[in-house]
């Protein structure tokens, strides 16, 4: 009950926050809340896992300008197939994407966002499904991490390409769990996940915006 509890809570918490609720402030609240509290109140808080080397930290340096580069090239040259610009401006402003909140949620993204959703899937919830074995506990945390991404690229995405856009979610998550098992840290999954989310950000800026 309590591995259930861990693999869907963050998509329920997503749910109520962007779906019941409607406000973007207060889905992050609630969402890094869990990421952060959950962890901390089961005192399982994975702190050793922040260690790594050198070519741990290359692995995340390089797999990250990999994401970045198919995220910010790959939307490039298919945004205008997958995205309703205009459409998405105005959800951005209802989500607060502008005006003098910008800048604070573009740091929760680009800083928050990767290290304690790592810290969470590749650190906490990885952990616990370890023992089951490595491709389940690779396998399990990609999926529901991926899950709660269709509440929100659902918004974003024309037609019925919300399922495809998750897909690379999927994949990274994948990816993720991978070098998390064959490095034994976190760090690198973070900085990996900070160069894929600094990607969506330059869609934002130089594409969206």
């Amino acid at each position: 009950m309590k591995t259930a509890i861990r693999l869907i809570g963050p998509t329920v918490i997503m749910f109520i926050g962007l779906t019941l609720i409607g406000n973007v402030p207060i889905t992050f609240l609630l969402f890094y809340g869990w990421l952060l509290g959950v962890p901390l109140l089961e005192r399982a808080f994975p702190a050793e896992r922040f260690k790594s080397g050198k070519r741990d930290v290359m692995w995340g340096i390089g797999s990250g300008l990999l994401f970045f580069l198919f995220i910010f090239v790959g939307m490039r040259f298919l945004h205008i197939y997958l995205l309703d610009i205009g459409k998405l401006r105005v959800l951005l402003v209802e989500w607060g994407f502008s005006g003098p909140g910008e800048g604070w949620l573009v740091l929760v993204f680009l800083l928050v966002n990767p290290v304690l959703e790592e810290i969470y899937w590749r650190g906490y919830v990885y952990d616990r499904l370890r023992p089951r074995g490595k491709v389940a506990a690779i396998w399990i945390t990609a999926v529901f991490y991926a899950l709660y991404h269709l509440l929100t690229v659902n918004e974003l995405f024309t037609g019925g390409f919300s399922l495809l856009a998750v897909l690379p979610v999927l994949l990274a998550g994948l990816f993720w769990g991978i070098l998390r098992e064959k490095t034994g840290s976190i760090t690198p999954t973070i900085i990996g996940h900070g160069l894929a989310d600094l990607g969506i950000l330059f869609v934002y800026w130089f594409i969206v915006k």
